[in-house]
């Protein structure tokens, strides 16, 4: 009984670590795939920093939307890089507007067996590295705490064992 309300009780923390792992690595792996994908010029539409706070403090994020044309067919995409997330570090996302709204020309990349699949930037940027940072270090501390209530739940055979009794 007391082991069935533990493995309910801790899978899901385990759903919640295998899911932001599954995250980052699905992440990861599509934008380094868009890093070998064409390119086509784009025209920035919408451009912002967008701030949301809460009790934690604010964080930012820029929200990009950009129109392209592949083959003739007009698209349209909202993704800076895959994986990306907005975050507490203001001056980097500021950083990314100022470069987006100086340019003369944007370039996006577009899956070519999908070209409404979209993204300006590529690469395992410190979104992705952070989710799977996180997600390793949750991870780790679920299978520990696991551990532990397994050690915790077991009788201590040893000390009984080895007791010398006269």
């Amino acid at each position: 009984m007391e082991f069935g309300c533990f493995a309910l009780f801790i899978s899901v923390f385990y759903v919640v670590g295998f899911g932001l792992l599954g995250y980052g690595l699905w992440s990861a792996r599509r934008s380094t795939q868009a890093a070998s994908w064409p390119t086509t010029a784009a025209t920035v539409t919408q451009l912002e920093v967008r701030e949301s706070s809460d009790s934690d403090g604010s964080s930012f994020e820029v929200k990009v939307q950009y129109a392209y044309a592949v083959d003739g067919v007009a698209h349209k995409g909202s993704r800076l890089a895959f994986g990306y997330a907005s975050s507490s570090g203001r001056e980097a996302h500021e950083e990314i507007h100022r470069k987006l709204k100086e340019a003369k020309a944007v370039s996006v990349r577009y899956d070519p067996a999908d070209p409404s699949v979209s993204c300006l930037s590529f690469g395992l940027h410190r979104s992705i590295q952070f989710t799977l940072a996180f997600a390793a270090t949750w991870l780790l501390f679920v299978i520990g705490f696991t551990l532990l209530f397994w050690l915790f739940s077991r009788r201590d055979a040893v000390l009984l064992e080895n007791l010398l009794l006269q």
